[in-house]
């Protein structure tokens, strides 16, 4: 159980470091560009998981 949290802790510790860099590059439009990828994938494409923890990474950091 225990490497489970590990894992989660280590996901979102990237989503919000890609976040802060998102932020940097496309300003307060970097969650409207996740959110627009997002539209993109299939619904079982496995990267949909990944930006969508980006795009709620993105409402915690400024």
């Amino acid at each position: 159980m225990e490497n489970f949290w590990m894992r989660a802790l280590d996901a979102a510790e990237q989503a919000e470091a890609k976040a802060r860099a998102l932020r940097v590059r496309f300003g307060q439009d970097a969650e409207a560009r996740c959110r627009a990828e997002l539209q993109s994938f299939a619904d079982h494409d496995p990267r949909r998981r990944r930006v969508a923890d980006v795009v709620r990474a993105l409402r915690w950091t400024a």
